[in-house]
């Protein structure tokens, strides 16, 4: 029951993104119940064991269930659909570890017998997946043409997930080619749709394409915003790939600001991430953040560039992201060092610049709705910097804040 329980859970699990939460209930499923259940079963449940593994970065578990599954539904011959599934997540691995040969080999297959079985919604999938690969073997022509494919079935079927996963992917086609209106335009089409449909094993993804699109397009606040809302979903998921991805769009920000020492930090958090997932960067991501290492190499010079680097490198996921969102500012800091400086109304300087921000519009009576849209931010973020601001500032509701900056 554990086990059917698990494989019927999955995509909601997955949708929702209570990566951690399935992932401890469907590995102790599959530890307990080895060898005593049916194999279809059984299949579902390494399923979904392997695409949540994989969602969180870890490589190694999502083949070893992935290969386990394509080895039972071979043997007990549970059809060409379940083995295609298989085919697809072991392709995945291999495109994210750079194997794009195999990649492409494993995942034509799984698309071939996807078609032959008339599954429209695992075609759209496949393709997605398929061209994503192709993207990272700088083949952009054949990419837009298997997620124009993707899109047009997946608007037919009217399935929310394949269709996101294909404005997703070809908006970055088009960011990594500089056509960024176009990359805006589709990952903003998909950031509207995971926000109707309550899906999160997205939204952090729309949120780094965004992010990128806004820093290329000179709007630094823009991407500030982006890159801080989605990295807050990677910590809640658990998510290293994309985390890594917006750490070092923050630290490209950090070093066109003259921060180089945070932005060199934030480059070695964000490698660290990339290896440990065995991801590589393709020649034209390498393209877009290269400028950025090379500025804070020539300010800092190579021996403390690579201390700083190597600081940055020791930290864990949650430290990672922890030191990205909180500023530049030391959260330990007396609130009184400045008090005297600093004129009546005026949120506290140990407030990251964010933070002061939504601290003066609190002040002022502004909902956390309303805040949002006059910053140009999610909601979701506006709640993660009021409840910063409540405990930097020793307060327990949002009302007093504005106490608080008036006796300044």
């Amino acid at each position: 029951m554990a086990l059917r329980l698990a494989g019927a859970l999955g995509w909601f699990w997955r949708g929702r993104g209570f990566y951690g939460e399935g992932r401890r209930w469907v590995e102790e499923a599959l530890e307990k119940s080895s060898g005593t259940s049916s194999a279809m079963i059984r299949a579902r449940a390494l399923g979904v064991a392997s695409f949540l593994a994989e969602n969180q970065g870890d490589m190694y578990r999502a083949q070893a269930a992935a290969e386990e599954g394509l080895r039972l539904s071979t043997e007990a011959g549970l059809g060409s659909v379940v083995t295609a599934d298989f085919q697809n997540l072991l392709g995945d691995v291999a495109g994210i570890g750079g194997n794009y040969e195999r990649a492409t080999e494993l995942l034509e297959e799984g698309l071939a017998l996807h078609r032959k079985s008339g599954d429209g919604r695992a075609v759209a999938f496949t393709l997605a997946n398929l061209a994503k690969v192709v993207v990272a073997q700088e083949d952009f022509k054949r990419a837009k043409e298997l997620h124009e494919e993707g899109m047009a079935l997946s608007r037919e079927l009217g399935g929310a997930e394949p269709l996101g996963a294909h404005l997703i992917s070809l908006g970055y086609v088009y960011l990594l080619e500089g056509d960024l209106k176009r990359a805006t335009a589709l990952n903003e089409e998909a950031l509207d749709l995971l926000r109707k449909r309550g899906r999160k094993d997205s939204l952090h993804v729309v949120l780094d394409n965004l992010g990128w699109a806004a820093l290329l397009q000179g709007d630094q606040e823009r991407a500030r915003s982006y890159y801080e809302e989605g990295l807050t979903i990677c910590k809640e998921l658990g998510d290293k790939m994309i985390a890594s991805e917006s750490l070092e769009g923050l630290a490209c920000i950090s070093a066109s600001e003259g921060e180089a020492e945070r932005a060199v930090k934030l480059f070695g958090a964000a490698q660290a991430l990339c290896e440990a997932v065995g991801y590589r960067h393709t020649p034209e991501e390498a393209a877009l953040r290269e400028p950025y290492l090379a500025t804070t190499r020539s300010q800092l010079g190579e021996v403390a560039w690579e201390e700083t680097l190597g600081q940055g490198r020791a930290m864990g996921l949650e430290e990672a992201i922890e030191y990205a969102l909180s500023g530049n500012e030391d959260p330990d800091t007396p609130e009184l060092r400045t008090s005297e400086s600093r004129s009546a109304g005026e949120p506290p300087a140990f407030l990251t610049r964010r933070e002061r921000e939504v601290a003066f519009l609190v002040a002022q009576g502004f909902s956390n709705r309303q805040i949002a849209s006059e910053l140009v931010v999610s909601e979701r973020t506006v709640d993660h910097h009021v409840s910063n601001i409540l405990k930097k500032l020793n307060l327990s509701s949002r009302e007093q804040v504005a106490y608080r900056l008036d006796d300044r």
